[in-house]
């Protein structure tokens, strides 16, 4: 009988995938969701020192957009984007190449996935719409279920299924004690 170490052949009980930039190319248009709010503002163009908001989540990345350029209130910065964002979005976008076969294949072997994002419910439920990978996710959390968006473990610990999994729950409590 041949022995399992832990540490050279673990067994993973759950994966989490982020969306933007893991499952969809989302730079590009939320780049240009930015230039069009910017515009929409009376703004010619995205400044060449523009702050990088990708990845910052959607309200701190308003916020950054609103703070550069004067603009005022976050809220209407925030729904302008959004506006823009939907026009643009609506024309879909793609999944990277190998997101869709890595998801099904990591669910395939028995281990729960679940999507963490720091976009909106609205966002990351059209997504798994639009991607056919809405059965294969057996949890998602957004911006809206958490008030620390990540890396904060707090999104990983609201995953609907985690406190039946000791494993996840210690998992994320390490995190924390590493941070």
């Amino acid at each position: 009988m041949a022995i399992m170490n832990p540490m050279t052949n673990p067994r993973f009980s759950a994966a989490f995938f982020d969306l933007d930039g893991t499952l969809i190319d989302t730079g590009p248009p939320h780049r240009e969701a930015e230039r069009a709010t910017v515009q929409a503002f009376g703004i010619v163009d995205l400044a060449d020192d523009h702050p990088v908001t990708f990845g910052q989540g959607v309200i701190p990345g308003a916020q950054m957009v609103a703070d550069h350029y004067n603009l005022g209130g976050v809220e209407e910065v925030l729904a302008e984007y959004l506006r823009q964002w939907e026009r643009i979005a609506a024309d879909g976008i793609d999944l990277l190449a190998g997101a869709d076969a890595a998801v099904r294949s990591v669910a395939a072997t028995g281990i729960r996935v679940a999507l963490v994002t720091s976009g909106e419910r609205n966002y990351a439920d059209g997504f798994m719409k639009m991607s056919g990978l809405g059965e294969v996710f057996s949890g998602s959390v957004t911006l809206d279920d958490v008030t620390n968006l990540k890396p904060n473990p707090e999104p990983y610990l609201k995953i609907p299924w985690q406190g039946s999994n000791r494993h996840v729950q210690l998992a994320c409590r390490a995190l924390v004690s590493a941070k």
